[in-house]
């Protein structure tokens, strides 16, 4: 198999296909090239957790010029880099978040298949194909342990609260420190999460905070799994919560609707403005933490999402 990786990034949706590459006897190549973003490959730090994953896991590193030299199965994230492959190639898209409502019909007469979480997907933002395959995620085929996000991240076992950290634009439209005071008073954890290209202002950290420390596993998805609930600001990690079980409370400060609007209208959220009322907040933080919300959770994920866990496994057994 062969992956484009033009991005850091990308090794979320390509690790796990590599792991179960392996148990089928299928060897992984990563073609790799410079992006120049934060998340560039051959950034140093970056780099260096692609070749220990690569060593762990028998893949070969070459660079992105020489996948001409290799045909079959060739995998990429949102068509990124389909100019490098030709028709020796069965090129398999693999959807990132919802960035393919916006950059799916410049790539999909280009590609020979497209891997979308569901069919809502596709029927939500009007990306209907023949080419489209509804495999769910190979993302999500991960397994975390609590204990070892804790050592890892020199976390305590005390409650936590992870702040998914809204972007710099939208700050001036939250008081996110008197967020910060009431998880304090209720005697949280806070872990505050942001990209490398969103720096969080010093005045702005209120508790830990990392940016993407680990691609494979993510740091968002291991917080997500030791946080006892989110704090969301129109993120679209509130899918990553939803298929990880994590309540959600959602304050609505982009300048834009709510991206997968359909997934805040559960039970497992509590939805605000951009007014913080201090009661309200620690009301519906107890309402979510106290409460047994699988069932909320499995009705989001039956009626728009997929059973996370095996979609490694389905998108090889389809090209096997």
């Amino acid at each position: 198999m062969n992956f484009i990786l033009a991005e850091s990034t990308f090794l979320r949706y390509y690790c796990p296909l590599v792991i179960e590459g392996n148990k089928k006897g299928i060897k992984s190549i990563f073609f790799i090239s410079k992006s120049g973003k934060y998340n560039c490959c051959l950034k140093k730090e970056n780099y260096e957790k692609i070749n220990d994953f690569c060593l762990r896991n028998n893949v070969e590193i070459r660079d992105l010029a020489e996948i001409k030299n290799f045909p079959g199965l060739t995998f990429l994230v949102e068509g990124v880099k389909i100019e490098s492959t030709t028709s020796i190639h069965t090129t398999v898209s693999i959807t990132y978040m919802t960035d393919f409502s916006l950059g799916y019909d410049a790539y999909i007469e280009k590609v020979d298949y497209v891997v979308l979480p569901s069919r809502f997907f596709a029927e939500r933002y009007n990306k209907i194909s023949n080419k489209n395959l509804y495999l769910g995620s190979p993302k999500y085929d991960i397994s975390l342990s609590d204990n070892r996000i804790l050592e890892k991240y020199n976390l305590t076992k005390k409650r936590k609260a992870l702040v998914v950290f809204p972007r710099i634009r939208d700050l001036g439209k939250i008081d996110i420190n008197k967020i910060y005071s009431v998880l304090n008073s209720m005697g949280y954890e806070i872990l505050i999460k942001t990209r490398g290209k969103d720096p969080i202002p010093q005045s702005f950290k209120g508790g830990k905070c990392f940016e993407d420390d680990s691609w494979f596993p993510h740091t968002t998805m291991e917080l997500i799994k030791v946080s006892d609930f989110v704090i969301n600001f129109g993120s679209t990690s509130i899918k990553e919560c939803v298929l990880m079980k994590t309540p959600v409370i959602n304050f609505d400060i982009k300048p834009f609707p709510l991206v997968l609007e359909e997934l805040y209208n559960f039970g497992y959220c509590e939805n605000f403005s951009k007014d913080v009322d201090a009661q309200k907040l620690e009301n519906s933080i107890k309402k979510l933490t106290e409460s047994n919300l699988d069932v909320c959770f499995n009705d989001a994920i039956k009626k728009f999402l997929f059973v996370p866990g095996s979609s490694s496994s389905k998108i090889l057994d389809r090209f096997n």
